[in-house]
């Protein structure tokens, strides 16, 4: 395009030099002395020069104010969708409704992800033919008041008793982790569940124990437990404040049950291959879910 302009200025130039040229001689103006002369070769690539010149300013003004239009157009799309200051708004009233009411904000936080990774298991699980209401009743029940109710008094009131005279931030940490991982777990954290499914399924509690001790001593239960929790709750009491650490508990075993259950339901499960009969199924402790 700038070719054939440029091509274009250049004939329009030689014809009115030419056209000024023939006029001298045709029609000469005797009253005048002035000098008329042809124009050279340099005077043609000057004009030219700065046609061209002229053409690429205005493709630059060009570019400059479409780009110019898509940024404000970006910009008021972005103001709409996320006003200034609403996310740091959003933010604050959450801290603030997790600092004064961390019974509620824990129940709410773990109840709600007991039901949506429930929800995703039994999705899962080829041989669950419908949504089991009850079992999805049990488990946000359980995890709202023993995950998230029980976690909050553990970690806002019990554990800054018992640690009150350790000052220093990593030391305190560790006891706290080594207390949750090795007491709290196999007496508060684990049992419930076991006890949980012997009351939706109706079967003796004894048993549920039975199968609790089972697990610790044959499948090593605490052992899964230790190599996820031990790492994570370490990181939960050192980094993370406390009014979110019921939170990031609820986090952890969110993901980790969909990691557990993707490796689980990698394909060989096969409908065919389910009971008639299903056994229950454990409802899923912090270690499993």
């Amino acid at each position: 395009m700038n070719h054939r302009m440029t091509s274009i200025a250049t004939a329009l130039l030689l014809a009115c030099s030419s056209a000024r040229y023939t006029s001298a001689f045709v029609a000469p103006n005797h009253s005048s002395h002035a000098h008329r002369s042809t124009p050279s070769i340099q005077d043609i690539h000057t004009a030219t020069s700065s046609f061209n010149v002229v053409v690429s300013t205005n493709k630059l003004g060009r570019s400059s104010n479409r780009s110019h239009t898509n940024s404000c157009k970006q910009t008021e799309l972005g103001a709409a969708l996320l006003p200034p200051g609403k996310l740091a708004a959003i933010g604050i009233g959450v801290a603030k409704f997790y600092k004064a009411s961390p019974l509620v904000a824990g129940f709410l936080t773990a109840s709600t992800k007991a039901c949506l990774a429930d929800s995703m298991a039994q999705y899962r699980d080829v041989c669950t033919t419908k949504f089991d209401f009850k079992r999805n009743i049990a488990m946000v029940l359980y995890s709202g008041t023993v995950l998230g109710m029980l976690c909050a008094i553990m970690y806002n009131h019990i554990f800054p008793v018992i640690f009150a005279g350790e000052t220093r931030p990593i030391i305190l940490a560790v006891k706290m982790t080594l207390f949750d991982g090795f007491i709290n777990a196999p007496l508060i954290w684990l049992p419930p569940a076991y006890i949980a499914q012997a009351l939706i399924y109706q079967y003796p509690k004894r048993e549920a124990i039975q199968k609790y001790v089972t697990d610790v001593k044959e499948n090593g239960l605490l052992k899964k437990y230790w190599s996820l929790w031990l790492p994570a709750s370490l990181t939960n009491f050192m980094f993370v404040p406390a009014h979110f650490r019921v939170a990031f508990v609820a986090g952890v075993s969110f993901f980790w049950m969909i990691i557990l259950s993707l490796v689980a339901n990698k394909g060989d499960q096969d409908v065919d291959s389910c009971p008639v009969e299903p056994e229950p199924r454990l409802l899923a402790p912090r270690a499993m879910d």
